[in-house]
């Protein structure tokens, strides 16, 4: 039974040979003492949003904004906020013991293909996640672990995927709680960049306020994310 909820379901263990490419930069773009130069900045911002729409051109939508995120603790200044901003410079920083925790609670049932996060072990370091366990149900009372994820020394975009939980490999549920069990180096508290929830977009009933005669409906990503559930 796992102590992080009362379901006695097992953790569907992602293959470390998953066929996504997950992107990566080097230290040796960093200036010594962990600052940007200008040419690692910009490399930075491309490597953020490349990715970003590497999984748009993948049929994925991003929901995250149509839920009420929540995290155990976290420092003055490097909060939801920092987390929810669409920057690989900002991020949230846990402030207490570990296990540190993310909460994302929709208010219907969603349908969710992966958990996409951002790291970078070399600004971070010991501060960087290095095992994660993801728990969803349809709310707290009835969480159940549906995936898990080590890491090691991870730069860029970094992806969970729920293997095995259904027959389509994909999660449908209400509350995702993200667990972060362990950090690199032993470090006490973590760093998360961004973190970005992905639905399949032929699974979201996309609807207009347009009027339906014209035939003619929202076409941006940015827009269909915002009119898929109210």
């Amino acid at each position: 039974m796992s102590r992080f909820s009362d379901s006695s379901v097992h953790p569907v263990h992602e293959s470390e040979d998953e066929h996504f490419e997950e992107d990566s930069v080097h230290g040796s773009d960093y200036e010594t003492g962990n600052q940007f130069n200008n040419a690692a900045k910009s490399d930075e911002e491309e490597l953020f949003t490349t990715g970003i729409r590497k999984l748009e051109h993948l049929g994925l939508i991003d929901i995250g904004n149509l839920a009420a995120w929540g995290v155990s603790t976290y420092k003055q200044g490097y909060g939801i906020k920092e987390l929810r901003e669409d920057s690989p410079f900002s991020y949230w920083q846990s402030d207490g013991q570990q296990p540190h925790f993310i909460t994302i609670h929709f208010t219907k049932r969603v349908t969710v293909q992966r958990l996409s996060f951002y790291f970078n072990y070399q600004l971070d370091e010991s501060y960087t996640p290095s095992k994660i366990l993801v728990l969803a149900g349809s709310g707290e009372h009835d969480l159940m672990e549906v995936s898990s994820k080590e890491f090691f020394e991870p730069s860029g975009w970094q992806h969970i995927f729920f293997k095995g939980v259904r027959s389509d490999d994909l999660l449908k549920c209400y509350l995702i709680k993200i667990c972060f069990l362990s950090n690199h180096q032993n470090g006490k508290d973590s760093h998360v960049r961004s973190i970005k929830v992905f639905s399949p977009l032929s699974q979201n009933a996309m609807r207009s306020d347009v009027d339906s005669s014209l035939g003619v409906g929202f076409t941006s990503i940015k827009m269909l994310s915002e009119s898929t559930i109210r």
